[in-house]
């Protein structure tokens, strides 16, 4: 697959040798196909079909694994090894201050700021500059990971749930707002909860889906947690959210990674979109900026009636791909960021309220997309 971006690009964060704003799609040149992209704080990071890892944008801590803090303004080549053999990586995640890679036997790496909380798993170093073995409690191969802003939820094969890093609002599900700086098992779930398929770490909140439906916690502050009106405090276990309809079969979440207005994306089995929490700048997509405090089904035609098979939470707006390899991209326009051509010009104050195709890539065959807080990615299939 090949990968393109847009949106704001001043740290080399698009990969395509500029510094600049790009208010549509540019490709990111690779020498070969890409099997994976993530975006966080300001880098991107891309896995080729060969296990390759390349990464670009600001090397501020680390960040980009590079072993030095130089900004990068196109791919760069990240060497993993153990015992003097180059590891082949499967997938990775970027944080806003770190990042973390799953090779394809099943371990992780990370690497990038550790603050004083321990997000990269150790709280023995200050940062590190080049991604470094995290041994863990596992006794499962690790089967994907999801990095916030400065903590880290992590699931093995047998879906077996693991959080550790900065504790505020609750968002590693212990129970408590203290910080964890090794990995730690989150047992706070209903008994009846065997298996967690998949997680998704926002700013400051986060969602579980798992054979028992779907799990929220942390800042619920306007409604980003799905759990109703009366429920927008703090949340510091996970809690089902009830308020989804029995039938309605959720199979993928993203939680918002900005530091204000949060909200969450849900994907169901029908290819539906759901949204809650804040509506500041029309990102829930309902052609308004109220606030949803439960879980509600963004109408089909927004989507031109088509079902989506991918979702992504950005800072103050959202995407959507769907089966016929479109996508839609909603809310702040700002910095170009929704890829919409009209959106030039309007540096500050663009936005839709609603989904909107994003023509330059309407032809292209669209599988993935990933919203950062200022830009997006997307990996295409040609």
């Amino acid at each position: 697959m090949s990968v393109y971006v847009w949106g704001f690009g001043k740290l080399g964060q698009l990969g395509n040798g500029q510094t600049e704003i790009s208010h549509t799609p540019v490709e990111v040149k690779l020498r070969e196909s890409c099997r994976e992209v993530q975006c966080g704080g300001h880098y991107t990071a891309v896995v080729t079909d060969s296990g390759a890892l390349y990464t670009f944008g600001c090397g501020k801590y680390g960040r980009l694994g590079t072993g030095d803090e130089t900004d990068r303004r196109t791919p760069v080549r990240v060497r993993i090894t153990k015992n003097g053999n180059e590891v082949a990586i499967h997938s990775v995640s970027c944080g806003n201050w770190h990042g973390a890679a799953i090779s394809n036997e099943g371990e992780l790496y990370t690497w990038g700021f550790n603050r004083s909380h321990g997000v990269l798993g150790s709280a023995d170093v200050p940062h590190l500059s080049k991604p470094s073995l995290l041994p863990g409690p596992f006794t499962m191969k690790v089967a994907g990971v999801s990095c916030g802003n400065n903590f880290t939820l992590l699931w093995t094969t047998d879906g077996v749930p693991y959080s550790w890093g900065c504790g505020r609002h609750g968002v590693l599900g212990h129970g408590d707002e203290l910080p964890r700086t090794n990995p730690t098992l989150i047992c706070q779930f209903e008994a009846d909860v065997s298996r967690v398929s998949f997680m998704s770490a926002g700013f400051s909140h986060c969602a579980a889906v798992t054979d028992k439906g779907v799990y929220t916690f942390g800042r619920g502050q306007g409604g980003a947690l799905g759990h109703g009106q009366g429920h927008l405090e703090t949340t510091c276990v996970p809690s089902l959210v009830k308020t989804l309809h029995r039938e309605c079969k959720i199979v993928e979440v993203s939680c918002s990674v900005g530091e204000k207005h949060g909200h969450t994306l849900f994907l169901d089995a029908d290819g539906h979109v759901l949204s809650c929490g804040d509506g500041y700048k029309g990102k829930l997509g309902f052609g308004d900026q109220i606030s949803r405090f439960t879980a509600t089904q963004i109408p089909q035609q927004h989507f031109s009636n088509e079902k989506i098979r991918h979702v992504a939470a950005g800072g103050i707006h959202s995407a959507a791909v769907s089966f016929v390899g479109h996508i839609f991209t909603w809310g702040c326009g700002s910095d170009g960021r929704l890829g919409h051509t009209d959106g030039k010009g309007h540096r500050y104050l663009f936005r839709s309220d609603t989904p909107r195709l994003v023509e330059a890539l309407s032809e292209r065959g669209v599988a993935t997309a990933i919203c950062s807080s200022y830009y997006h990615v997307a990996t295409l299939i040609s």
